[in-house]
């Protein structure tokens, strides 16, 4: 009978017990939800207590067109390199949005730098939208209706490539367009929305 009272008690108690940590080491991405062991709704403070406050280095993050929002650079010049974005509204400076800078990181749908606009297609499920090339939010994927959908923003870059006219300026490309696949765009950014 002491034994079944004292198992009870402790399934009773298990959702206050701390849920699995997860390791410090860990480099996988699951967008939307977090980026190793950087979880959704962690703040700065919270940042600072799981890597050290000497490994979290205070930084202006730019986001287009000259502006900056409060960030932080974590491992720095590695192949883990990030750089936070911290929600610019928020009082307690909780991450919002993370660069992902370092080659290390594994995103567990099979998203990485350097994709080409087809594989994209296949991890979004479906077409999605390029901003014509040649300005400051040039290469940009529009996800909307897909599986990508407010998880991540994806820049595309086509080097030096010469291009069409009809891939220039503020307009949407669709992902399916022949003149934007003869371009051969790869993924050159991503970033993963923790908000």
């Amino acid at each position: 009978m002491r034994t079944l009272l004292t198992l009870c008690l402790l399934l009773a108690l298990q959702p206050l017990l701390p849920a699995e940590e997860i390791p410090l080491e860990d480099v996988t991405i699951i967008p939307g939800i977090r980026v190793g062991p950087i979880e959704k709704g962690m703040t700065l403070f919270g940042l600072k207590t799981l890597l050290g406050a000497g490994k979290v280095k205070a930084a202006d993050i730019g986001i287009g067109e000259g502006e900056t929002l409060p960030g932080a650079k974590l491992f720095e010049g590695t192949d883990k390199e990030l750089e936070i974005i911290f929600n610019p509204e928020g009082d307690e400076k909780e991450i919002w949005d993370i660069n992902v800078i370092g080659k290390a990181w594994k995103f567990q749908n099979g998203l990485k730098l350097g994709l080409s606009v087809e594989a994209v297609e296949k991890i979004n499920g479906g077409p999605f939208g390029v901003l014509g090339f040649g300005w400051d939010y040039g290469g940009f994927a529009n996800f909307e209706g897909g599986k990508l959908e407010a998880k991540v923003s994806l820049r595309f870059d086509t080097g030096d490539a010469e291009l069409d006219d009809a891939l220039i300026g503020d307009r949407l490309i669709p992902s399916g367009d022949a003149k934007l696949r003869a371009a051969k765009p790869r993924v050159e950014a991503i970033t993963v929305f923790l908000r």
